[in-house]
């Protein structure tokens, strides 16, 4: 039986959603196979909490602890953290430097595909197409006009490090352009500011199943908010998912390799989501990657794995034992 240490919590906006998504891979692991502790990361703060809600903490020099006299150390841990410190490679690099396996990407493709702008700079060297974006870090000299004249209106606002949309805002006019770049640089130190694309959302699962890179099912997405925003991704009524989505077979097909094209080049491992618009020319459009995609009842992955016939017990069983 293996060890694994269950890692949910964070330092972002998605701290509750990461606990969610946790709680469910536990409930699938097979019991049997496993034994799991949860590890909540909050700041400085690693813990583990037993039945009665005693607190243990993580030794971080190994990564291990000490419960009721035992020495407990892991034969995996599994990261389940949204944003900060679980989707931007700060993580992988601790488990690296420790020679402890892990789920998904490593450091370098944690930390590269987390920033959104040096992101894509990758995926448009893949030749799938990006929206137009400029560039900014705190403290450069904005000059708004020349935004509106390159980036047009209306457009997005985004913090390159930050994920479920936290901190995005679209933007109608000039004015509510520097209220959005300022609210942006609250979130992170680098700003990316990127053409709207009008057209259908979907999404891509892609993971590794059986030694090979396979694209789950795509979904379309279809908020009632005026974008996918946190709000639309996270409360009951905001969001319809549509899995598989209602396309021709041509436009599925480019989804699916552009997804599994983005995995390979990009060097991921474990499961991620890749986001697509679809343009007004019936071409999909990289919004952004996912290397820890939401896992709760709610979230998409599950739903393409229903319906590629593979169950959630085998699917996390996998992942860990792949690594």
């Amino acid at each position: 039986m293996k060890t694994i240490a269950l890692l949910a919590g964070g330092n972002s906006g998605e701290y509750e959603i990461s606990l969610k998504t946790a709680a469910n891979i536990q409930n699938q692991l097979d019991i049997t196979q496993f034994e799991t502790y949860l590890i909540i990361v909050k700041e400085n703060n690693w813990f583990y909490t037993d039945a009665s809600g005693e607190r243990f903490y993580v030794n971080k020099d190994d990564f291990s602890l000490m419960v009721h006299g035992k020495h407990i150390v892991f034969d995996v841990a599994f990261i389940a953290i949204h944003g900060d410190p679980g989707e931007n490679g700060k993580l992988q690099a601790y488990f690296e430097i420790l020679q402890i396996p892990y789920t998904g990407c490593d450091s370098f493709c944690s930390a590269l595909t987390f920033n959104k702008y040096f992101c894509n700079i990758i995926v448009k060297e893949c030749g799938i197409p990006i929206a137009q974006s400029h560039h900014l870090y705190k403290g450069d000299k904005i000059s708004y006009n020349y935004l509106v004249t390159k980036i047009k209106l209306p457009c997005f606002v985004k913090p390159c490090n930050s994920g479920s949309s936290v901190g995005v805002t679209k933007v109608h006019d000039l004015t509510e352009l520097k209220v959005a770049i300022d609210f942006a640089f609250e979130v992170d130190n680098q700003v990316m500011i990127e053409s709207f694309i009008p057209g259908r959302e979907f999404t891509c699962g892609v993971t590794t199943w059986q030694g090979n890179v396979e694209a789950l099912a795509v979904t379309e997405i279809k908020s009632k908010k005026e974008y996918y925003d946190f709000e639309a991704k996270y409360t009951p009524g905001f969001l319809e998912t549509v899995t598989p989505a209602k396309i021709n077979k041509k436009v599925e097909d480019k989804i699916r390799k552009h997804s599994e094209t983005i995995y390979k080049k990009l060097g991921c491992k474990g499961v991620v989501r890749v986001d697509f618009i679809l343009n007004p020319e019936n071409e999909p459009v990289f919004l952004e990657i996912n290397t820890i995609p939401g896992q709760t009842t709610m979230s998409i992955i599950p739903k393409q794995l229903a319906y590629n016939n593979i169950s959630l017990q085998e699917f996390y069983g996998n992942l860990i034992l792949s690594c």
